[in-house]
C-alpha cells in the first residue's frame, strides 16, 4: 500500500516530537546511573583497602591519585580534604581505624561525597541540588 509524501511527513514529525521529548529523560537517568555506579565502585574501592590494611596487619596510605585512576573519573571534577604529602588517606591496622576525611567528585549538577570516619566507617551520599536515586543523601 504505497503511502504519500503528506503521510510520511506527519509520521516523520511525530517521530521527531516523541524522540525530543525522550532523549532529555534518557540522558538524565543515563547520569544518574552513571552517578550511583561511581558511588558504589568509590566504596568498594576503599573498603578494599581498609581489608588490605587488616589482612596485611600494617598501614597503609592510599595516594589520591590512584584513587582517581582506579575510579576512571572521566568528565567528573574530584577533590578532597586529604593531601598525599600533609595529610594522607590512610587506614590503620589491625583495628580498621582511619584518618577521618571526605572524598568528592562532581559532574554537573550531581555531587558524590565519600565520608571516612576516624574509627573506619565509610559511607557515601549525594550531596548535589538533583537527588539521586538509591543513594542517601548528606544533608
Amino acid at each position: 500500500m504505497p503511502s504519500s509524501l503528506l503521510e510520511w511527513t506527519v509520521c516523520s514529525l511525530l517521530s521527531l516530537l516523541l524522540m525530543s521529548a525522550g532523549v532529555p529523560a534518557m540522558q538524565h537517568s543515563t547520569a544518574q546511573l552513571e552517578a550511583r555506579a561511581l558511588g558504589l565502585r568509590g566504596l568498594s574501592l576503599l573498603q578494599a583497602y581498609q581489608a588490605r590494611a587488616q589482612a596485611q596487619q600494617q598501614h597503609v596510605e592510599i595516594p589520591l591519585s590512584a584513587i582517581q585512576h582506579a575510579l576512571k573519573t572521566d568528565g567528573w571534577q574530584f577533590s578532597s580534604n586529604f593531601n598525599d604529602h600533609s595529610r594522607p588517606l590512610t587506614f590503620y591496622a589491625p583495628q580498621g581505624y582511619a584518618r577521618a576525611g571526605r572524598l568528592s567528585m562532581q559532574k554537573g549538577e550531581l555531587k558524590l561525597h565519600w565520608i571516612v570516619s576516624a574509627i573506619g566507617r565509610i559511607r557515601y551520599c549525594s550531596a548535589g541540588d538533583v537527588e539521586i536515586v538509591g543513594m542517601t543523601s548528606c544533608a
